[in-house]
């Protein structure tokens, strides 16, 4: 199956080069999915990925009101798109533990947490696939994922992107997960993060290319989707479908103020929710079958 094309909207931003390492983890709080720097003289300028447009005037404010005094300022900032391309070399010494919940860290592999008892760390090399941890919408799932349950369940994580959902089911006890995406790179890097993550119980996680007609399981326990609100409608029956009657759908991915109409779209196909998790403008939601 051919990928299809993927852009990314960039943020450039002039910084001065002693500020660029606190500006640059202040970009990932505020949602950014990579960052490369380009050093220029005395300065740098730092080239912030973003998965949608991105906010400008917030993403100031989060660096005036983030930064240290003596490295605060206005800086010149220049939003475009840009295809797809293999940046995460460039952006390797921004990439930083993520801690998600009080119990779950997700890290890159070269730079290991120290966890306590009952914490979860997650190792993620993202190489293109979404998933870093650093994402609101990431954050929320996993929040869902840990106050849900995955004990002993059968899960089916919708468009896996790095695979970091369907680890975190697996570490927070699953029975069996299958993961699905579209896209062949995501694919593959999810069956890597798997492996590098679960060992030998990477055997009882799969990663198929395809939606949800490629995977297997049609009676599932918990079903979780960190997808945009226009990717995952047409996905709504047969994820109501897919769920046993006491089975619940985790939705990510949706901004606050399109709540009550993806609240339409669920009662529409037989869900209703049940939970709710919000952090900034992004809302994670729990529904359950009518009646179940």
């Amino acid at each position: 199956m051919e990928a299809e094309a993927r852009s990314w909207h960039r943020v450039a931003i002039d910084v001065p080069s002693r500020a660029s390492d606190e500006v640059a983890a202040l970009c990932f709080e505020f949602g950014s999915c990579g960052v490369c720097a380009e050093e220029r003289g005395e300065g740098t300028r730092l080239l912030v990925y973003f998965e949608g447009p991105a906010d400008l005037r917030g993403l100031g404010r989060q660096l005036r009101s983030g930064l240290p005094d003596g490295l605060s300022g206005e800086f010149p900032m220049a939003m475009d798109v840009q295809p797809e391309r293999d940046w995460s070399e460039g952006w390797r010494r921004f990439y930083r533990p993520q801690w998600a919940t009080e119990r779950i860290v997700v890290h890159p592999p070269w730079l290991p947490v120290d966890t306590g008892p009952g914490q979860i760390a997650i190792a993620i090399d993202p190489a293109m696939a979404f998933g870093t941890g650093g994402h609101e919408s990431t954050q929320l799932a996993l929040r869902a994922l840990q106050e849900t349950g995955c004990e002993d369940l059968v899960c089916l994580d919708v468009g896996t992107g790095s695979g970091v959902l369907s680890i975190a089911a697996m570490r927070l006890g699953a029975r069996r997960v299958t993961a699905v995406d579209t896209d062949p790179v995501a694919v593959d890097n999810a069956r890597h993060n798997l492996r590098r993550n679960l060992g030998r119980d990477a055997d009882r996680a799969r990663v198929l290319c395809g939606s949800l007609e490629a995977a297997p399981d049609k009676a599932c326990q918990v079903v979780v989707a960190n997808l945009e609100s226009h990717l995952v409608r047409p996905l709504l029956p047969a994820i109501a479908s897919s769920l046993t009657a006491a089975g619940v759908a985790l939705f990510s991915g949706l901004v606050v103020n399109e709540r009550a109409r993806f609240e339409d779209w669920l009662i529409a196909v037989g869900l209703r929710v049940d939970g709710s998790w919000t952090r900034g403008e992004w809302i994670a939601l729990r529904a359950r079958r009518e009646g179940g």
